[in-house]
């Protein structure tokens, strides 16, 4: 039997809990914030829910129809945005399309929460990098 050898690596990840307004913690996800990719994945996710059309017209047979695949839809584009699986958790306990006592979906709070997040991670430890970095080169500033 061929030995089997295990590489651990530090990617950065995060896990994230999602609590509602009372505190309770409604789901949950791990993601790196800072992943080389994930500002051109959230682009697309962001460019697939400005495409998003729902014809009210359609009778509500159709409409519910269309809705769940909808919600469906929504559940993959986090889970390419975040990693695979994570729509499960995320949206256990609040659906998708659940509308919020402010008139947004529960998506798009989740989204921008999200967006929040990349952008704060990804600030902090470039700051801590380039500090890093000053401090390896202030000597030959001279």
């Amino acid at each position: 039997m061929a030995e089997v050898s295990k590489l651990r690596v530090e990617t950065g990840a995060l896990s994230v809990e999602v609590e509602d307004e009372l505190g309770q913690v409604i789901g949950a996800f791990s993601f790196n914030p800072a992943d080389s990719n994930i500002l051109k994945r959230y682009g697309a996710v962001v460019d697939f829910f400005n495409g998003v059309s729902f014809d009210e017209a359609m009778p509500e047979q159709e409409q519910i129809a269309a809705m769940n695949k909808l919600a469906d839809d929504i559940a993959g584009q986090f889970d390419y945005l975040l990693g695979a699986g994570v729509a499960e958790g995320l949206f256990k306990q609040c659906g998708p399309l659940t509308v919020t006592k402010n008139g947004d979906f529960f998506f798009e709070q989740v989204l921008e929460g999200v967006g929040a997040l990349i952008e704060s991670v990804t600030k902090k430890r470039l700051d801590k990098k380039l500090a890093k970095i000053k401090k390896a080169t202030e000597k030959y500033e001279k």
